[in-house]
């Protein structure tokens, strides 16, 4: 199942720049906000390899609202 309830406790961000642990993005409502990866994300290379690739593709994805981290199944969720 896909992620498309307007109303859950996503939002839908544009990666668009990363600084040592924090990275940066513009929300669909064009406010900014930073995106905090977890300890194993800050300390995998491969994620920040593909972090940058993420950012020069102009890619959307989910982050919670709340704690403001990516989903690990970025816009897929489990069905019922």
């Amino acid at each position: 199942m896909i992620i498309n309830d307007k109303s859950s406790d996503y939002l839908e961000v544009q990666l668009i720049g990363k600084s040592e642990h924090k990275i940066m993005a513009k929300t669909s409502k064009d406010t900014y906000v930073f995106v905090y990866p977890t300890q194993e994300q800050a300390t995998d290379p491969l994620f920040w390899k593909s972090l940058v690739d993420i950012i020069n593709n102009k890619l959307w994805l989910p982050i919670t609202k709340s704690f403001h981290q990516l989903l690990p199944n970025d816009w897929l969720v489990e069905a019922n």
